[in-house]
């Protein structure tokens, strides 16, 4: 097994290492490319589709669970919510068992269109998986998982690092050196939450 690990790391270090990294980046621009086609067909902004998105993937959610998930003001995200609802892609609904709580949704009008646009990939997402063996597909899901964490993060920390007031190249300098300090102080809780998400992925079946 440890020999295994230190020849997948030979090879990360030669070519299948530099076509790796590229083909990463060049899905995180098809991707990027899809949404806001996805968001200009819906009629609205990236943010709006990045909430809509977080909506319906977690089925129902709070303004708060909203923010926290978003990374927006939780003053942004009730303004995203009344233009959503506006658009007829979301609805609020009070909890019967309490009703100062609301819950945010997506409507069955929304649920629809997009079961149409994405009936392509649940079409062809079992024969991708097939071309993988389990194992295979634990360390995809790992990969996934880490890319996601350290996205997530690493934004956080450029958004406490932007300064509006940074107009120039020469400050956008410093302000990298900046995050570049950050991102080091950072590594520590990485390596603790990689950890964390290999002990789940053992668990997968």
């Amino acid at each position: 097994m440890k020999q295994d690990i230190n020849e997948s790391r030979d090879d990360l270090a030669g070519d299948l290492g530099l076509r790796f990294k590229e083909a990463v980046r060049a899905n995180q621009t098809a991707t990027d490319m899809f949404d806001e086609a996805l968001s200009q067909f819906l009629g609205i902004n990236r943010t709006d589709g990045r909430c809509m998105d977080i909506i319906d993937r977690l089925g129902r959610i709070t303004a708060g669970q909203l923010a926290t998930e978003s990374g927006l003001t939780t003053g942004a995200v009730t303004a995203v919510v009344d233009r959503l609802e506006t658009a007829g892609y979301l609805r609020r609904v009070r909890d019967p068992a309490d009703r100062r709580k609301v819950w945010i949704e997506a409507t069955e009008e929304f649920r629809t269109i997009t079961a149409r646009i994405f009936g392509h990939y649940a079409r062809t997402s079992p024969k991708l998986m097939q071309r993988f063996t389990r194992e295979q597909l634990r360390g995809i899901y790992e990969f996934l998982e880490i890319g996601s964490l350290l996205n997530r993060d690493l934004a956080a920390v450029l958004k406490d690092l932007t300064d509006p007031a940074a107009d120039t190249i020469a400050a956008r300098l410093i302000q990298a050196r900046a995050f570049e300090r950050a991102a080091e102080a950072y590594a520590p809780r990485l390596e603790a939450a990689l950890d964390d998400i290999e002990r789940s992925t053992r668990d997968l079946e």
